[in-house]
C-alpha cells in the first residue's frame, strides 16, 4: 500500500473514531443508567413482594385463632 493510500485510511479511521467513541461513550453511560434503575426497580419489587407474604402470613396466624362454625 502507498503512502498516500495509508495516510487516506489513516486520516479515514481517525474521523470514524471522531465520530464513533463520543457517541459509544454515551450509550454506555446511558445503559449503565439504566441497568441502576432496573436494579432498582427489582428492589422495590422484591420488598413489595416480602412486604405481602408477611401480610398474607399475618392473616393466615389471625384466620387460624378464629373459631370455626
Amino acid at each position: 500500500m502507498s503512502s498516500a493510500a495509508k495516510t487516506i485510511v489513516d486520516s479515514f479511521r481517525e474521523v470514524v473514531q471522531d465520530l464513533l467513541v463520543p457517541e459509544l461513550k454515551a450509550m454506555r453511560t446511558e445503559m449503565r443508567l439504566r441497568d441502576e434503575n432496573t436494579q432498582q426497580s427489582i428492589k422495590h419489587l422484591s420488598e413489595k413482594l416480602d412486604f405481602a407474604i408477611d401480610i398474607r402470613e399475618r392473616l393466615a396466624a389471625l384466620e387460624a385463632r378464629l373459631p370455626r362454625q
